[in-house]
Formats: C-alpha cells, sequence, structure tokens
C-alpha cells in the first residue's frame, strides 16, 4: 500500500545496508528463453535475448542488500518469458523464494483489481464514471457519508476525490478487530478538505468506498466479487484479496516473511499485520499469479471483459494535471516509457511491490520483495526493462514563470489536516527556493535538488539530483490562479499545495514557541509550588489561601493536559494499532479539564476581589490566566478538541 507521508518519510531515513553475501541457488523457470523474440528489444532497449542475463545482473546487486528476497516475472505476448526467484523468503529458516509458491503481500496493486471490477460493471451498465458514487449505495448508508461535493468513480481513481488522508493507522495486529467493510468505512471517515478533481491526494480511503460500490451493485462481497470474477477467471489460484485469508487459508503456508532494514545492518522480520480497508492493499499472491494479470490485461481477448475495447478504455488516459504530464489511466498509473505503460507499485508491512505493463507491446513485468519501502528492486526492474531515455528540452526566456511566483513552503496534500494529526503534515515541509529568474531549488527532508524551468510553468530535476528526490518529484508543473500558486503537481500520487495563511512557516514558528513555553510553564510550576509548600511547612507557617489553592488548581489542571497530550502525541506518532476510540476518550479528557481549569480560575478571580491579595498572589494568577488560555486556544486550534469520528 501506497505509503502515506509518514512513509515517504521513512523512506528518506532508511539506509541501505550490507549483509552476507547471497548465496542461495536462484529458482528459474524452463520458460527463460521463449521462441520467436530473440530479436526484438525491450522499450528500454535490452535485447529480449539478453533479458534474463540483464535481469540477473541488476537484481543481484541488491539481493541482501536492499531486500532478502525477490521473485520477477516477465510475459510477452501471453507467455511467461522469465520467471525467477531471488534470496529468501524467509531468512532465519533459510527458505528460498520461488516465483511459482512464495506469497508476497501485493500492497496497493490491489487497487488495479478494484478498478478493473469497476470497469467490469461500467461495460454491463450498472455504473457510470461520472456519476455521485452515493447513486450506488443504500441510502441508509449514503446518508452517513460526509462530503460535501459530489464526488465520482473517476475522481476516486485519479485519487481526486478531495479526501484528506485517513486519520487512523492503515494496519491491525489483531484479525479480531476488523469490521465489515461497510463499517470500517463508516467507522472513522476523512474529511473532504479539497474541491473533487482539483487537488490529488492519494487515497486508500476512497479506493475502499469503490470497492463497497461494487459490492453493493454486485450483490457480492467485494472479497468474493474479486475471486470469482478476476482471480479465478484468470487462474490466479494461488492469490486473495480477503484480509484473513479466509477463502484461500492454504496460502499462509506458503507466505514469505517480511521484513525491515536494521539500523545496525541485515533486516529485521515484522510482525503480521492486517489491512481493515483490505481492497486497498490486502492482496496476497505469487509473482506468477500476478503475471496471468499481466496477460489478460495485455491480450487482444482478455477474459476479463466482453468488449475489447473497454481494456483499451481502461487502460487509457483519464487524467493528467498538465497535457505532456504522465497521469492516471483509470486508476492506473502512468509510466515513463514509449509505447505507453501503465501500473501500480506498492508497500506495505514488510513488502514492497511494482507491476507495469505495456500493452502495445504485449508486455508485463511484476517484481515483489518481502522488505519495506524497497525502491532499488521494485520501481528499479521495472525502469531496467521499460524506461525510454526522455529527451533533454530547453525553453527560451519567453513566457517562462518568473521563479519567484513559485518559491515558498508547501505541504504534501496526502495529509490530514482536521484532527490531531495534523501536525504531522508539517514536519517535512517542501521548501522551494528562487534560482535565477526562472529555476528552481528543492530542499525536503534532507535532500535537495535543482529544477530547470522547461516550459511556461513546467520545472524538470537537473540530472544528478538524489536517486530517491528523482522518483518522488522529477517534475513539477505549477498550476496557477490569479498569479498564486495553488498547487504543484508531479502527476502521480499526490500533489503538493502552498501552506494556508493560518499555517505559513511564521505562524507555525509562533505556534511552536507557545506550544513550548506553555508547556514547559505546566512541568515546571509544579515543581516550584511544591518546594514552596515544603518550605512553607518547614518554617511553620499558615496554609495557602483559597485564592492561591484555586491557581494551584489551575496549574494542576494545566499540568494534566499538558501530560495527556504528549500521550496523545505519542499514540498518533508511534502507535500503529491506536484507535480512534482511544484518541477520543484522551480529547474528552482535555475538554473536562479545560472546563475545569477555567471556572476554577474564573472563580479565583471571583474570591480574589473579595480580600486583599499580595502583588506576588496577583502576578502569579495574571500569568496563569494567559499561559493556561493560551494552552488552550492553541490546542483547540490545532484540533485537540476534535473528536475523531
Amino acid at each position: 500500500m501506497n505509503t502515506r507521508f509518514r512513509n515517504q518519510m521513512a523512506s528518506f531515513l532508511l539506509s541501505v545496508v550490507l549483509i552476507a553475501v547471497f548465496a542461495s541457488p536462484a529458482l528459474a523457470s524452463p520458460a527463460n528463453a521463449a521462441e520467436g523474440i530473440h530479436m526484438e528489444r525491450t522499450p528500454s532497449g535490452i535485447p529480449y535475448a539478453q533479458l534474463g542475463q540483464e535481469i540477473d545482473k541488476y537484481v543481484n546487486k541488491y539481493i541482501g542488500k536492499s531486500s532478502p528476497g525477490a521473485a520477477v516475472v516477465v510475459t510477452k505476448a501471453g507467455k511467461v518469458i522469465f520467471s525467477k526467484g531471488y534470496g529468501y523468503a524467509n531468512v532465519e529458516k533459510q527458505i528460498p523464494v520461488d516465483p511459482a509458491t512464495t506469497v508476497f503481500n501485493y500492497g496497493s496493486i490491489n487497487k488495479m483489481f478494484v478498478w478493473t471490477s469497476v470497469m467490469q460493471l461500467v461495460e454491463q451498465g450498472k455504473m457510470k464514471l461520472d456519476q455521485d458514487v452515493k447513486a450506488y449505495f443504500p441510502k441508509q448508508f449514503a446518508d452517513k457519508l460526509r462530503y460535501d461535493k459530489p464526488v465520482t468513480m473517476l475522481d476516486m481513481m485519479s485519487h481526486t476525490a478531495g479526501f484528506e488522508q485517513h486519520p487512523l493507522g492503515l494496519f491491525l495486529k489483531s484479525p479480531e478487530k476488523l469490521m465489515s467493510l461497510e463499517e470500517t468505512l463508516l467507522s472513522v471517515q476523512p474529511a473532504q478538505v479539497f474541491e473533487p478533481g482539483k487537488v490529488m491526494a492519494y487515497s486508500n480511503y476512497s479506493t475502499a468506498l469503490a470497492a463497497f460500490a461494487v459490492e453493493k451493485v454486485s450483490g457480492h462481497s467485494f472479497s468474493d466479487y474479486e475471486m470469482n470474477r478476476v482471480l479465478r477467471p484468470l487462474g490466479m489460484n494461488h492469490t486473495s484479496g480477503h484480509p484473513t485469508l479466509k477463502d484461500h487459508p492454504d496460502l499462509a503456508r506458503a507466505q514469505a516473511t517480511g521484513y525491515v532494514s536494521a539500523e545496525r545492518g541485515g533486516f529485521e522480520p515484522r510482525d503480521q499485520y492486517y489491512i481493515p480497508l483490505y481492497p486497498a492493499g490486502a492482496m496476497q499472491g505469487t509473482a506468477e499469479d500476478l503475471g496471468r494479470f499481466a496477460q489478460a490485461l495485455t491480450s487482444g481477448h482478455s477474459p476479463l471483459f466482453v468488449k475489447p475495447e473497454t481494456l483499451g478504455i481502461m487502460l487509457s488516459q483519464s487524467y493528467t494535471p498538465y497535457k505532456d504530464f504522465l497521469g492516471n489511466a483509470h486508476g492506473f498509473w502512468e509510466y515513463n516509457t514509449k509505447p505507453h505503460a501503465v501500473g501500480h507499485s506498492g508497500n506495505t508491512m514488510g513488502f514492497s511491490s511494482d507491476f507495469a505493463v505495456v500493452p502495445d507491446e504485449q508486455l508485463g513485468v511484476v517484481v515483489l520483495t518481502n522488505a519495506e519501502v524497497e525502491q532499488s528492486l521494485t520501481s528499479g526492474v521495472i525502469d531496467l526493462l521499460t524506461k525510454t531515455p526522455k529527451r533533454e528540452t530547453t525553453a527560451s526566456g519567453e513566457n517562462l514563470q518568473k521563479s519567484s511566483e513559485v518559491a515558498g513552503s508547501y505541504v504534501i496534500a496526502q495529509n490530514t489536516f482536521s484532527t490531531i494529526q495534523e501536525f504531522m503534515s508539517y514536519l517535512g515541509l517542501v521548501k522551494l527556493e528562487a534560482k535565477g529568474e526562472h529555476d528552481l531549488v528543492i530542499n525536503v527532508m534532507g535532500l535537495s535538488g535543482e529544477y530547470t524551468q522547461v516550459a511556461p510553468q513546467v520545472y524538470r530535476l537537473n540530472p544528478g539530483a538524489e536517486p530517491r528526490l528523482q522518483k518522488l518529484a522529477p517534475e513539477l508543473y505549477a498550476e496557477m490562479q490569479n498569479g498564486k500558486v495553488v498547487r504543484l503537481s508531479k502527476g502521480r500520487a499526490t500533489d503538493i499545495v502552498p501552506l494556508g495563511s493560518g499555517r505559513a512557516v511564521p505562524a507555525l514558528l509562533a505556534y511552536a514557541a507557545i506550544a513550548v513555553t506553555d508547556m514547559l510553564f505546566f512541568l515546571i510550576a509544579p515543581l516550584v509550588l511544591l518546594v514552596r509548600w515544603f518550605l512553607r511547612k518547614r518554617k511553620g507557617r499558615g496554609s495557602s489561601s483559597p485564592v492561591e489553592r484555586l491557581i494551584q488548581g489551575v496549574i494542576l489542571c494545566g499540568s494534566i493536559i499538558v501530560i495527556n497530550v504528549l500521550i496523545l502525541l505519542a499514540n498518533v506518532m508511534f502507535n500503529q494499532d491506536v484507535t480512534a476510540a482511544q484518541l477520543n476518550t484522551g480529547i474528552v479528557i482535555n475538554w473536562i479539564l479545560a472546563v475545569l481549569a477555567d471556572l476554577l480560575l474564573v472563580y479565583s478571580v471571583y474570591r480574589g476581589r473579595k480580600s486583599a491579595q499580595s502583588k506576588h498572589l496577583s502576578s502569579l494568577q495574571i500569568i496563569t490566566a494567559v499561559i493556561i488560555n493560551s494552552y488552550l486556544i492553541l490546542l483547540l486550534n490545532w484540533h485537540f478538541f476534535h473528536l475523531i469520528h
């Protein structure tokens, strides 16, 4: 499953490390040298006669370094022409990868099966791509969906439905916590923060919502529909989209172990996780099964559709932010190759994958790995076989945009903006600086690169930039409205949007300063009060005045709120299994303490007017009032009083 921005952050921080030299024999298919293609070349220029050795040479550089194991399958003209396993499916048990039997998590490759299912129903006249999706649901469900402007299936296919990132984690450790797809979709709903069709923000939620539409229109659960209308007709007998493999429990015995790179080198096994929004990325299967899907997408008479033209429509471009950019083909991402290629990548806990088909060449490429946030093998093998070198273009200074109009700070659109998770959106700001009159310099998460403006409002990353940056944003299109940038789009996954007026960098710095000041006060003040109490008792002085005790109560409430907020932040950042109920409990505690603190404060003012107070106590009262209320206003502004629902 394509990661949200937190996963992109992780990919920046994960380092590539060496482990023991790869020593297991690879499992090769006898179909490595299909007849009749010896004189042909891949779109990238590799002769098919040399396909095996080129893939071997590339993959073996990374096995044991970026991933413990991998499976690569290449199909051509309806045949498997290359199928090979590399490394280990389980390092501890030294089980080698077999592309025919080793079961991997496909991740977001699963989404292509959702869009294929949608297009089958469109072909049957049961769905329309430009209709509000609420039309496909029972009224009692549709009325519970919360979005302001109509969302079409095309919006969801292109990830322009306007939804923010789902506020909760995408994974669960326990299958017992899984609910039905309907219950999952309604339990917590992301807000619609962008106008549909205007901003691309990759959304697992909207994909799962589209799958539920398939479920309601077809009358079958999506996992059953997927199994009976897609997997079985293609002979994908070692694949399941059910979140617990309930319809194919035998696959569990052949599951590869997922791994993450260890800080000190090597790999650490990942615990098994389950995906509540399962149509967006729960599918598991073998590489050769996925090869059968590739064959169906490159066949003139695909078993997936009755009409050949339906397949052609599905794989044609349906959305792009700019006429010369790669974009989206009814849910399939366009790849940088000629002839036209489409596909999808995937990332889940412990697994990464990539898939591409070149319909005009009847070519399909499948790459599965058992490593988290892995790109060297997944997208690397796809590029090796399909990527066409891009002809460099230059632009004259006429009509080019002034770089000063684009320079500024931006945030990834694929983020959460209406709940307490919002603060995480700004941990990795994208900063663009003007270089000369027309070009830009980008800085994000410690990476930097230079962009040259190659056409008005179109910027291309210069050669030699950090590879991770090349994969994230090789090109940018600056869409303007009333002389201001409304988004920077790279054509795939997610756009980059300007900071709002209340979230500009000076405002963010001011918020941070207020937060630190207020939190330090409420963490230190109780200690000071405790010392004062101890000294007073030691000197035999009387107890505190009623007003002083009320102020102490306000400070105590503030201190507990600070601790509660820190717990909430820790849950949001580090607890993958946190639930809405857990977070809402903390939010309710904030409400109770905030109301109590202000009641105590008001009562202390009332009592203070009835009796003379020392200057010290009056000053403490004023300082406490200012700090507690500035802190509560800050928390309100950052949604710490906003229940997640």
